[in-house]
């Protein structure tokens, strides 16, 4: 596996916004394709911190090549855009080639919500019912898992001027996403002192998640 990243801070605030991103993206991936038709590649894009809504990953997708590009799927990035995780697994499931995913807590706050990353089954997210469509739209696609939690972040969408970076404005999703939010409580950040502490965490994190995803039938052979 090989990570690239286009740009130093290709985000939705840099000049010429998401939108410039996306056109420069789409720009080096079809400059890319003979070279990954040859070799056998495939490109995996994913909304990488919230960079991207489903949305505009997929319209990304769509105009660089489905044939060879695709979406590496993420749940907790996903909340990071206002969407739920089951709403951007159905925008990009057709297109997922490998996943890195988790659970995430969200509640609501003064300028929006916050929302934590949190180990498998200890979030809001519905996994029973996001694997049954999981399979149903991307069979072939690895389950993988991404612990990087116990720390919060406030979605300040309340705040003035933070819908000047998207181009489209409110998502229709955030009517879905704050709906979900509704029903989440607050959690509080893991204090780490140490780290070799901040590792143990981090362990004990995978390893639950690896428990609960066993719990729902993944990973076992048939």
């Amino acid at each position: 596996m090989l990570r690239v990243v286009l740009g130093k801070g290709a985000d939705r605030h840099t000049e010429g916004g998401i939108e410039a991103r996306i056109t420069d993206t789409v720009k080096v991936l079809k400059g890319s394709k003979s070279v990954c038709e040859e070799l056998g590649v495939k490109v995996a894009m994913e909304n990488h911190a919230g960079d991207m809504h489903s949305l505009e990953l997929k319209s990304l997708v769509e105009q660089a090549g489905p044939d060879f590009v695709g979406v590496n799927l993420d749940s907790g990035n996903a909340v990071w855009t206002l969407e739920t995780p089951m709403e951007n697994l159905e925008n990009l499931g057709k297109y997922t080639l490998t996943t890195s995913l988790r659970d995430t807590q969200v509640w609501k706050s003064d300028n929006g919500v916050t929302a934590q990353w949190t180990a498998m089954g200890e979030g809001m997210v519905d996994w029973a019912a996001y694997f049954r469509r999981f399979r149903e739209l991307c069979p072939t696609a690895p389950v993988q898992i991404e612990t990087i939690s116990g720390f919060n972040r406030e979605l300040a969408y309340k705040r003035e001027g933070f819908w000047e970076t998207w181009p489209k404005g409110q998502p229709a999703s955030l009517v879905a996403f704050e709906k979900w939010a509704a029903s989440g409580s607050a959690k509080q950040p893991h204090q780490s002192g140490s780290q070799e502490d901040t590792e143990a965490y981090q362990l004990g994190e995978i390893e639950r998640s690896i428990r609960y995803c066993k719990s729902l039938g993944l990973g076992l052979k048939k």
